[in-house]
């Protein structure tokens, strides 16, 4: 194999390049397709063999968020006069951002129209037949920006007032879900009977009600930022990882990078590979590494994914990250646990269906975020490029670290 030499300047010109050639690399786009293709010719330059795996799903996390908390909304304000389509409405709502985010099922979401994505998947095969399996995972696609990712919005959420605010989504899920009780007693009761109640289900509507507004704001916008820091910089990490570990693995480990589509419109191209492995990786020797946003903020591990129901990192797997935390200074200083309070990470996916793995970002701890999230500003401009390479060292001595543990 092929070594990559000057590391960081490898790293800075492929994000650049990246940028230039694939500026609008929204999910399911020509430009998110063409930024794996550059990628696919990264890997075979290493003498790595890729394939693409395709699969489809929507472009837009936003127009589906808009979606499903204006129904809610609406439900509310035609629940007084049609309490029977109130409760049809708020149902599917609740029932349907649930079976999406626990990755049971699509329901609302295929109104907005499923498109063609891929997954680009680049394997470093075990010699014999493997005894572990370690998938490595970026992602292609950048995210759109809008109110919602301000300053003021972000530290909002990071820092809610009360612990039920901490995870937005799943309050929005929750009131829609009770509201469905209160359009079931108008149907019993009627309308004069529960006419009381109204405030009450007003002020139950206010968590789908903002999401509503904040998420269609940004589908009106319809502006995608230049992504160098979520996610090229955990996409352009897979080949200096595999530079670094093509010599240090057993014979009996398989590695595997993973350059996932969609993402950005709700962890699809993570959804999707979970869904096509199910009976190819065994859940008891697979372990899946995420790497999202390496840059901009201080080195964190995801302690908690799920938007509805939070699943922590498996206790064996904090195990092994305290144990490389604790293993050089640099790290004890930073490295620590961050609860992901909105969306996720592909790593999410596949804990709903089965699987043991962790993520690692960035995060200011003034903000809540990384630096320039979701903004016009991530850039390859505005990029730190020690804290990358630093983040990229953690994540080569967890792998090796969990391929002494488990290989």
């Amino acid at each position: 194999m092929l070594q990559i030499q000057n590391e960081k300047e490898y790293i800075k010109n492929l994000i650049g390049t990246i940028i230039e050639k694939c500026p609008r690399r929204q999910p399911t786009s020509e430009d998110e397709l063409l930024s794996q293709k550059i990628m696919a010719e990264e890997f075979k330059k290493l003498n790595i063999s890729t394939e693409f795996e395709q699969f489809t799903f929507n472009d837009n996390l936003y127009a589906n968020i808009a979606l499903h908390f204006g129904l809610s909304t609406a439900g509310t304000f035609v629940s007084g006069l049609l309490p029977g389509l109130a409760l049809i409405m708020h149902g599917l709502a609740a029932g349907s951002y649930y079976a999406e985010s626990t990755r049971k099922a699509y329901i609302l979401r295929r109104i907005l129209g499923f498109k063609p994505s891929q997954n680009l998947i680049a394997t470093l095969p075990a010699k014999v037949e493997p005894k572990l399996r370690i998938v490595i995972m970026g992602h292609a696609d950048a995210a759109f920006t809008g109110f919602l990712f301000s300053d003021f919005m972000i530290k909002i959420g990071s820092k809610p007032t009360l612990p039920i605010l901490k995870w937005p989504l799943a309050l929005a899920t929750q009131t829609s879900a009770i509201l469905t009780v209160f359009d079931s007693l108008r149907l019993l009761l009627g309308p004069f009977l529960t006419f009381p109640l109204r405030p009450l289900e007003y002020i139950l509507t206010i968590p789908s009600l903002l999401a509503f507004a904040l998420n269609i704001e940004m589908v009106v916008r319809d502006e995608i930022v230049p992504g160098a820091n979520d996610n090229l910089t955990g996409t352009a990490a897979l080949p200096i990882l595999a530079s670094r570990l093509f010599s240090k693995i057993p014979e009996n480990v398989e590695i595997v990078f993973v350059i996932t589509g969609c993402e950005e419109a709700s962890l699809g191209g993570g959804d999707a590979l979970a869904r096509s492995k199910k009976d190819l990786w065994s859940k008891e020797n697979t372990v899946i590494i995420g790497l999202d946003t390496l840059s901009n903020g201080d080195l964190h591990y995801v302690a908690v994914e799920g938007e509805i129901i939070h699943k922590p990192v498996p206790k064996w797997l904090k195990g092994i990250l305290d144990e490389v935390i604790q293993s050089e200074d640099r790290f004890k200083k930073e490295v620590k646990g961050f609860d992901l309070f909105a969306g996720g990470t592909d790593v999410g996916a596949f804990f709903q269906h089965g699987w043991d793995g962790v993520c690692l970002i960035n995060v200011d701890p003034k903000l809540g975020a990384p630096r320039h999230y979701h903004k016009p500003g991530d850039n390859l401009e505005n990029l730190d490029m020690e804290k990358l390479m630093y983040s990229i060292d953690f994540a080569e001595k967890l792998i090796i670290k969990i391929i002494e543990k488990k290989g």
